[in-house]
């Protein structure tokens, strides 16, 4: 009877940790030069790119889902992290990243430096200098390779901000002629710090920046990024309503096919470095080759209003604003609503 009660409780403890863990992925690294897993954290971020057994970690979700991201990385065999990154310092991205460096053995920590102080935090670096993991402040323009890959950091371009979510660390994750764009929680400031730089943007997927926030993935940033497809990482019926109507509706307008952790869970993206594969839970969602499936552009039809890409304000074409606007920064609306949608606001003076 004893015996029998105790098999009885291990195996509710063994189908207790099935639930709780996301689904695991078995890719065959013959065939995948790159694989880009987007782990389902709930209401937060967690990325693992593996290539050619070499594995980088950006993000690490809340704490409670720290132990199912390092059992997550355990099972694709990531028993050392050649990169971790924590984009920017709150929870919902590295709440789980003291449990990651821990538990697996990690060479280099790559971060921006900012003023927060939250306990959750302080553990993470405390994590970082007791396994004397290398400590990198993030620098735009450093390239890191791994694998068939490597990953080039975009932003941020500055060292002060009004909130911590542009100070995310920005990458561009290129493998071949395949690229994909993890902008972290990047603001509509951190985006147009980008754009003035004449950073190269483009990119064949892009990780939506703030769980598809309408606060960032501004419509002038979109289409310098042109993404055939779209990851968003968020919660099932979050707090915040992510991902807005507002960042979905300029998807939608630039062609672009949407995945979202909420929906499927735990999305990944194989590549040859030819082409990409995304796969979730239920198999296989599409296929794709490199450039061919390039998202369109807005419409550019003769339009009703002009917006100016730099102040992100719309006006009517007979506005003097226009007259002094030069010709790169502007971009042509249909409709009033259209120009709002892709978050533009209109000008105080000639009121559109």
């Amino acid at each position: 009877m004893k015996k029998l009660l105790c098999l009885c409780l291990l195996l509710a403890l063994a189908l207790t940790a099935t639930a709780c863990t996301p689904k695991q992925y078995e890719i065959n690294q013959e065939d995948a030069s790159l694989a880009v897993h987007f782990i389902d954290v709930g209401q937060g971020d967690s990325i693992l790119l593996e290539s050619r057994g070499e594995y980088v970690l950006i993000d690490a979700g809340e704490k409670e889902y720290g132990a199912e991201v390092v059992n997550y990385l355990k099972h694709q065999g990531a028993k050392h992290l050649k990169y971790v990154i924590a984009t920017h310092p709150h929870s919902d991205h590295i709440g789980g990243m003291t449990k990651v460096i821990n538990s697996i053995d990690t060479e280099n920590f790559i971060t921006a430096e900012t003023d927060q102080s939250t306990r959750t935090w302080l553990n993470v670096l405390e994590a970082v200098d007791r396994k004397n993991v290398n400590y990198i402040d993030a620098e735009a323009g450093a390239t890191y390779s791994f694998g068939e890959a490597q990953f080039t950091i975009l932003a941020p371009l500055s060292d002060s901000y009004s909130g911590y979510n542009d100070y995310s660390v920005v990458t561009k994750v290129t493998c071949g002629k395949v690229s994909f764009l993890m902008a972290g929680d990047a603001e509509k400031q951190s985006e147009k710090e980008m754009l003035a730089a004449g950073e190269d943007l483009k990119a064949d997927v892009l990780k939506c920046g703030h769980h598809g926030s309408s606060s960032s993935s501004t419509a002038a940033f979109l289409k310098a990024v042109r993404p055939a497809c779209a990851v968003i990482s968020c919660g099932k019926d979050n707090d915040y309503g992510h991902p807005h109507r507002e960042t979905l509706k300029k998807l939608n307008l630039l062609g672009c096919t949407v995945y979202r952790t909420d929906e499927l869970g735990t999305i990944v993206a194989s590549t040859d470095g030819e082409t990409i594969t995304f796969s979730s839970g239920d198999g296989e969602l599409s296929a794709m080759t490199a450039g061919e499936s390039e998202a369109q552009e807005y419409p550019s039809a003769e339009s009703a209003y002009i917006g100016n890409r730099n102040s992100y304000v719309f006006h009517r074409p007979s506005c003097a604003g226009v007259a002094t606007m030069s010709e790169k920064n502007k971009v042509a609306f249909s409709s009033r609503d259209d120009a709002i949608a892709q978050g533009y606001t209109p000008c105080s003076k000639c009121e559109p």
